[in-house]
């Protein structure tokens, strides 16, 4: 539970108001049209109040916005856009379409100097379900979908899977015809991972941790915090 760090490290550099946790999220979507969500935070890490402009560009299409943010020292806020698309490519999993990709830029500038960026690979896809008759039904895009899958246990027991290899894995199991993968307890975390099912129309069935374990660790509240 605590065997120390397992991904990867790096160090990057910022200005003082930095961009947190970006998430780009399908409101709504069809072949006409597809409403976005996107947030993230923006944090201060300055003694002094700062004030900027957050901006996005999302492509293709050069979807813009922006907004003028200041912050107080040391303040965290939530900020979001609802872009739109006009004629969306959808994204869909294996064997019921394509996986095309959009990207979104996002950047933070004071006085038209660049504090932080981010970039955020996303498809456009719309998930929803029901459990009619008792039942779970999965819908992409308002399509329901026939769950086929596997289970990854953990990416690989001394943890050396790592980047072209989650490739080479994931591309085999869409091979297989799967487009699920159940990720067991949530144990496999890399964006590499992500990002092959995002490339081969896998979805991603992420398991609690420990949701029905017995073997619960003896100081439970470190690992409630790990």
């Amino acid at each position: 539970l605590n065997m120390g760090i397992t991904d990867d490290v790096y160090i990057t550099g910022s200005g003082a108001i930095t961009i947190q946790d970006p998430w780009v999220r399908t409101s709504s979507a069809d072949t006409a049209l597809a409403k976005l969500s996107v947030s993230m935070e923006l944090e201060n890490h300055s003694a002094q109040a700062q004030e900027g402009t957050i901006s996005g560009t999302i492509q293709p299409g050069n979807i813009r916005f922006s907004k003028n943010i200041k912050l107080s020292a040391g303040q965290t806020e939530q900020v979001s856009f609802q872009p739109e698309i006009a004629h969306p490519q959808l994204w869909w999993p294996n064997g019921y379409g394509s996986q095309p990709l959009y990207t979104c830029d996002l950047q933070f500038t004071v006085k038209d100097s660049a504090s932080d960026s981010r970039k955020v690979t996303f498809g456009v896809r719309r998930f929803s379900y029901d459990t009619t008759g008792g039942v779970l039904h999965i819908y992409i895009n308002g399509q329901k979908i026939f769950i086929k899958g596997g289970n990854w246990g953990m990416s690989e027991y001394l943890l050396r899977c790592r980047g072209s290899e989650y490739d080479t894995k994931l591309k085999l199991h869409r091979e297989m015809n799967f487009n699920m993968v159940r990720n067991w307890i949530g144990s496999t975390t890399d964006e590499e991972f992500y990002d092959a099912c995002d490339k081969y129309g896998l979805l991603v069935w992420d398991d609690f941790w420990l949701n029905s374990h017995p073997n619960l660790p003896k100081d439970i509240f470190a690992f409630n915090r790990n």
